[in-house]
Formats: C-alpha cells, sequence, structure tokens
C-alpha cells in the first residue's frame, strides 16, 4: 500500500507498511485543494526508491521542495502515542509548522525528547493521562526517544508542503495534481539523510524518477544528557 497527497490531497492512515512499521499524518481527513478546477493544468510524479544494495525501498518519505500551492485549512495536531512503552504511530509525516502531540497512555512515566538537527525538544517528565505538544518548524527527520525507555523510537519527517509520498512494498510513489515547474524531489533514507535529484513537470505530463537512499538500521542513542541509558527500569 501506498500513502500519496497530491491535488485530491486524501489522507490515508495504514495500519502498516513493511519497512515502516505503522505510519500517521499531520490530520486525520482528507483536504481539497483550493486549484481543483484547474487540475487540468497539472502534472505528475512517478518514481522508486531503491536501498543501496539494490533492495526495494518500501516505506521511504519522497517529498517535492518548493511548490507553491494555496494551504489547506486548520488541521488537527498529529498525534504520537505513548502505549505499552512504544511510539503509535513509528512514523508520521507532517507539514512543517504542524503541532504533534505526545499523549501518554500508559501507566508510568515517560519524557519524551529529540535532538535530531530539524528539532530540538524536551517535553520533561509526564504521567499516565497527561498529554503534550511540541510544533516543528523546520523540514526534515526527528527522532524521538524517550529519556527513561530506550526501547521507544519514533520518528517524525516534516515535509515542506503538501507532495509528499510515503512509498509502497515495491518502492514506487506517486504525487498528482502537481503545478508545472522544476522543484527539488528529495527522499529520506534510513539514515535520515536527504538524497535529492532535481525533477521538471510539465502540464500534462508524467515526470518519472529514481532514487537511491541508505537502508533502514537499528542505530544505538543515549539519553537527552548525552549519556548511556541504564540508570531507569
Amino acid at each position: 500500500m501506498m500513502l500519496n497527497r497530491g491535488s485530491r490531497m486524501m489522507v490515508v492512515a495504514v495500519g502498516s507498511l513493511v519497512a515502516a512499521g505503522l505510519v500517521g499524518v499531520g490530520t486525520g481527513v482528507g483536504v481539497q485543494l483550493a486549484w481543483s478546477k484547474s487540475v487540468a493544468k497539472t502534472g505528475a510524479v512517478t518514481g522508486t526508491v531503491t536501498f543501496k544494495g539494490g533492495a526495494r525501498g518500501a516505506g521511504v518519505v519522497v517529498s517535492l521542495i518548493g511548490v507553491k500551492a494555496p494551504p489547506p485549512g486548520p488541521e488537527p495536531a498529529a498525534q504520537i502515542k505513548q502505549v505499552n512503552k512504544a511510539f503509535a504511530p513509528g512514523l508520521t509525516v507532517v507539514p512543517k509548522g504542524s503541532v504533534v502531540e505526545f499523549p501518554n497512555q500508559d501507566k508510568v512515566f515517560h519524557n519524551v525528547f529529540s535532538v535530531s538537527r530539524a528539532a530540538r525538544f524536551d517535553l520533561g517528565l509526564y504521567k499516565s493521562g497527561t498529554s503534550k505538544t511540541v510544533q516543528l518548524k523546520r523540514v526534515g527527520v526527528v527522532d524521538v526517544y524517550c529519556n527513561i525507555h530506550p526501547e521507544m523510537v519514533a520518528k517524525v519527517v516534516v515535509v515542506d508542503g503538501p507532495f509528499w509520498a510515503v512509498t509502497g512494498k515495491d518502492g514506487s510513489f506517486k504525487l498528482t495534481g502537481v503545478p508545472p515547474g522544476t522543484y527539488p524531489l528529495v527522499a529520506y533514507g534510513g539514515d535520515g539523510k536527504e538524497v535529492r535529484t532535481e525533477i521538471t513537470v510539465t502540464v500534462g505530463g508524467v515526470t518519472t524518477a529514481k532514487l537511491v537512499v541508505a537502508k533502514p538500521a537499528a542505530q544505538p542513542h543515549l539519553r537527552k544528557d548525552g549519556t548511556p541509558y541504564g540508570r531507569y527500569k
């Protein structure tokens, strides 16, 4: 299954993706863009993502940058729940400027934090039944952790605008309703790094692209103060 946001901006909640785990998006409803009457004056972008080594790049976020589009209406905050000492969903995609909510639905305390380049925050220690939020203002990958439980790991990919997709099992993606122009196309690899190529969209045309990114791999991480885990059980 493949997530796609294009001219119709239909947002689909996906239960699982082969390589990415659970996927969330920054809104729970579909949004119709203001230019729906001029869809005929747009084009499409299709392509594939491959992992280094040749495997199909399933579960990779691909996004166009710099596309000028009418902003969608107000969107509810994306939610990343803390349940059974895990984050759910494990992957969330939101446009820059979005607010992400982290409700604690466990019976224990959690301390959500990130030291990523795209966002650095520390929500502090908070108990079951409470929630905290953070606004993500910079495009990129935000690795999210709990300062108490090292097994708790999630990713938020902050995208530049409405034209993004999560690749399907075969590594393919499709973006529709894209205004004509030349734009950077970005794929976010398993190491969090961007891989870019430049594409040109024409009216009524279909532009194809191929990208190769790093394969996801478990990465050890430290607590928010840079020290190893071990104090808490």
